[in-house]
């Protein structure tokens, strides 16, 4: 890395407040909670997750690992690469390397090999992501400018490698402004349309966003997409994910309340993601299909079982995973479309449809 269950009534009460996130990142330096509600020093090998109020650690990996890139996949399993050979489970892995890590299991193996792959050695793998969840579809960057074949990568570009193919994903030097070739992209994730960077030094881009500071693309302009104004100078994002969109729910179960007369009984599935970390239960109106509004939007106890008064006349009932950023999916009607999102109210600003 170089360092150069209430009832819902107005849309205010649901989700979180408009330019709240969560991700998970890694220092590439020891860094003191930038919040300043803690002592703690959050580590280089460690997984850090930010919520809106505050941090904290989710996953140690050994001591001393130098992750340079990080993804989270909807089935909980994380991707990393590292800046420097690397001994992990055994086997050691080169920064042209993604590696995946089974925390289950505690199992590391090869996601991608770089060299197999044709990225030079000297170069470095400095960010990573799927699109889509999907294994054939790899989103990197490199630390330094990257030949491959007739195709030379600056630092600041997203390059996409899938089919056996690599081509540009973020074109760094076409973007307005351009991003000068001095900048290093050192942590990446998308967001609906939106490409989210990290980078290495400050970034003249109109405006001047700092080390720590994510910075979005949405084709056509820079945006400061998260900034926390404790986020020490000296410390930068080494690696970034977004939480895995929230998945879907498989299975929903309706019954008559055995606690109070008239009520019903929701019970459902755990969503197909692990960023499905919360549900919201949507009402709408037999025959008046598409209807459905948010009535709930917490699983109060964390069990999969809420209880719901219903409203007046024949009623169908969805539930949906969510998480602090967006919610997932609807289901899908008869023709393999997707449902559309609760109306006039959502739990949620915003869906991600990335996990199955």
């Amino acid at each position: 890395m170089r360092r150069l269950m209430p009832m819902l009534i107005a849309l205010g009460l649901f989700g979180p407040p408009i330019g709240a996130t969560s991700f998970y990142f890694t220092p590439d330096v020891p860094t003191t909670d930038p919040s300043g509600a803690t002592a703690t020093v959050f580590l280089p090998w460690e997984i850090v997750r930010y919520d809106p109020g505050g941090y904290g650690v989710v996953l140690t990996l050994p001591p001393g690992t130098p992750v340079d890139g990080l993804h989270q996949m909807c089935r909980g399993d994380w991707l990393l690469s590292v800046e420097v050979p690397t001994t992990l489970g055994g086997v050691t892995y080169e920064p042209t390397d993604v590696v995946r890590y089974n925390p289950l299991a505690g199992t590391y193996s090869l996601f991608f090999g770089g060299a197999g792959a044709g990225v030079p050695q000297g170069s470095d793998v400095d960010a990573v992501f799927l699109i889509a969840d999907d294994a054939s579809d790899l989103v990197l960057s490199f630390e330094i400018p990257t030949a491959i074949g007739a195709a030379t990568y600056d630092p600041a570009d997203l390059v996409r490698y899938s089919g056996g193919t690599f081509s540009l994903y973020f074109d760094a030097s076409a973007a307005v402004p351009p991003v000068p070739q001095s900048l290093n992209v050192t942590g990446a994730d998308r967001r609906g349309r939106l490409r989210v960077l990290a980078f290495d030094v400050p970034a003249a881009l109109g405006a001047t966003y700092l080390p720590g500071e994510l910075v979005s693309w949405d084709g056509a302009t820079f945006a400061s997409y998260f900034l926390d104004p404790g986020w020490p100078l000296s410390s930068v994002v080494a690696a970034l994910s977004f939480l895995p969109d929230p998945g879907t729910v498989p299975l929903m179960r309706v019954d008559r309340s055995m606690l109070t007369a008239g009520d019903l009984t929701i019970r459902w599935a755990a969503s197909s993601s692990v960023g499905g970390e919360d549900y919201g239960i949507y009402e709408g109106s037999l025959g008046t299909w598409y209807s459905h509004t948010a009535i709930d939007c917490s699983d109060a106890g964390s069990d999969r079982i809420e209880e719901v008064t219903p409203g007046a006349g024949n009623r169908y009932y969805l539930v949906v995973a969510m998480n602090p950023d967006v919610e997932g999916s609807y289901g899908r009607d008869s023709s393999g479309a997707e449902r559309p999102v609760g109306s006039p109210t959502a739990c949620r600003i915003g869906q991600g449809l990335d996990c199955p």
